[in-house]
């Protein structure tokens, strides 16, 4: 489902839009009114709506101004311009930042729903090109790519899919947000699965170059999944059907599926899988081989929560059963896909979004060849790991802890957001990050941004010689705006700058 906010100073018109759009129909949920710019800049910070409606002429910040900051940021934002005859002009400033939507108030139900119809087909095209805009970010591919080879690991072991832990998952996955494809093609002999890949490739690389696909091969079929990218595959099924290779006994067939979410996907696909003893994920032409041995990777996973027990005896036990696990398997390949599960599974269950070094680590020792080597960088890895988990005693998780530290050293950069941190920062799930943040901090990002921003502006106000004021909200991350900076500093403190500074002065004359 999209999220969409609205955002104009009279309420009427924002609950009257609220109440009269079928938001369900449409594939969309309402996430909230704002009557000012501030409020909706706020909000947009902690939600990152994916359309955002807005009148131009509005207290605080403009909704031309509230545009122009969020096109600066790496939010995808699309906006739909709300405004009366004599705001044009205002208008094609704000389609100078790439606006292409535009209702003239009043406006009737029709006008919106097609503006909306037609917004999503934007939101949808730009998914693809920068949601999954992976491919310049080699660490956070691969970690989505194994993250999800283990989930199907751990659902195959399991007797229930539904006692898949989500949740450890979810810091890095969006599993109910996005719409997914199933392809299946069918009849694939293993001789041409190379040629096959390929075309394959070739195709997505000419029409969603940054498109993630998840590619399984198992008993002559090759299933590609991947998020929604477009409103019409009828170019790709036609390109799909018609694969064929000379000397293929059988016919190619191919079918196409669409799942709601990847959570109802995965437990498709994992339901299909358990049939077979092995199967192939392909990962850069490369089959890697996963193995249906449940039994051994059922206990591999029982044993994990033991190993981050307090209880020295517990954990040192568990440790030497994990290790007899580990020197009884006797294949390469295999022993790599427990290892992955194991050390993933530490790693999520310490709520620390190291999943991330995980990925390098395999990615380090891919070149060792003799088992006894694997095993011996594998078990120092874990102990590593266990150790981290002994000695964490902080307030906040780890990786709240590391969001706090990055604000603190970049909060004068005022296109700064949520998103941004937790994809290219922590490599993690920005829903997730989000609602950990308000959880642990018991504020949202953006209140806890703007403290943050405000008591620096106070230390450089307190100053002998404070600085003008415009040049104090450039310094804090309010970018060329004093009237924003005025507002939220008044907020904060219940004053404005200005007086905020005579206060001080009258302070110092004082003492």
């Amino acid at each position: 489902m999209l999220k969409l906010l609205i955002v104009d100073d009279e309420e009427i018109i924002c609950n009257t839009i609220a109440k009269v759009i079928p938001w369900e129909d449409l594939g969309i949920t309402l996430i909230g009114t704002c009557l000012d710019g501030v409020d909706a800049y706020h909000t947009i910070l902690d939600e990152s709506p994916d359309i955002v409606m807005t009148d131009i002429r509005m207290p605080g910040i403009s909704g031309l101004e509230l545009i122009e900051r969020i096109s600066n940021t790496n939010l995808n934002t699309q906006f739909i311009i709300l405004s009366g005859y004599g705001e044009f002009e205002y208008a094609k400033r704000a389609m100078k930042c790439g606006v292409r939507h535009y209702l003239l108030k009043p406006c009737d139900n029709q006008q919106i729903i097609d503006c909306l119809k037609a917004v999503i087909n934007d939101c949808q095209e730009l998914y693809a090109q920068n949601e999954y805009s992976l491919s310049d970010n080699q660490l956070l591919k691969n970690l989505h790519y194994t993250l999800i080879q283990n989930i199907i690991d751990e659902g195959i072991a399991l007797q229930n899919e539904e006692t898949i832990s989500w949740s450890s998952y979810e810091k890095y996955l969006d599993f109910t947000e996005t719409p997914y494809q199933l392809c299946r093609i069918f009849y694939l002999e293993k001789r041409h699965l190379k040629d096959a890949l390929h075309m394959v490739d070739a195709y997505f690389e000419k029409q969603a170059p940054h498109l993630v696909v998840y590619k399984v091969y198992v008993s002559n079929v090759l299933l590609l999944f991947f998020p929604n990218f477009t409103s019409n595959y009828r170019s790709m099924d036609s390109f799909f059907s018609a694969l064929s290779f000379p000397t293929q006994k059988t016919s190619i067939d191919y079918d196409r599926t669409i799942y709601p979410d990847l959570t109802s996907l995965l437990k498709y696909l994992i339901s299909k899988l358990k049939r077979f003893d092995m199967f192939y994920f392909v990962a850069e032409h490369r089959l890697l081989a996963n193995f249906n041995y449940e039994h051994m990777i059922a206990q591999a996973k029982e044993l994990c929560p033991y190993l981050l027990s307090s209880e020295n005896a517990v954990q040192k036990q568990s440790r030497q059963q994990i290790l007899n696990l580990f020197q009884a398997v006797s294949s390469r390949d295999f022993l790599f896909q427990i290892s992955t599960q194991v050390l993933l599974t530490i790693s999520t269950e310490l709520s620390s979004g190291n999943a991330a070094s995980i990925i390098e680590f395999l990615s380090e020792i891919q070149t060792k060849t003799e088992l006894p080597d694997i095993i011996d960088c594998v078990m120092k890895k874990l102990d590593e790991l266990t150790t981290v988990s002994q000695r964490s005693s902080a307030s906040y998780s780890p990786f709240i802890e590391e969001l706090l530290r990055y604000l603190e050293t970049h909060m004068a950069d005022s296109n700064l957001t949520l998103k941004w941190i937790a994809e290219n920062h922590l490599y993690m799930n920005v829903n997730y990050v989000s609602r950990c943040f308000v959880n642990e901090t018991h504020q949202k990002f953006s209140t806890y941004l703007m403290n943050l921003r405000i008591q620096k502006a106070k230390e450089i106000l307190s100053e002998q010689n404070p600085d003008k004021i415009q040049n104090v909200a450039e310094l804090v991350g309010c970018g060329n705006n004093p009237y924003y900076f005025s507002k939220i500093f008044k907020k904060c403190t219940g004053m404005t700058p200005s007086a905020y500074i005579r206060k001080i002065q009258c302070e110092r004359e004082i003492n």
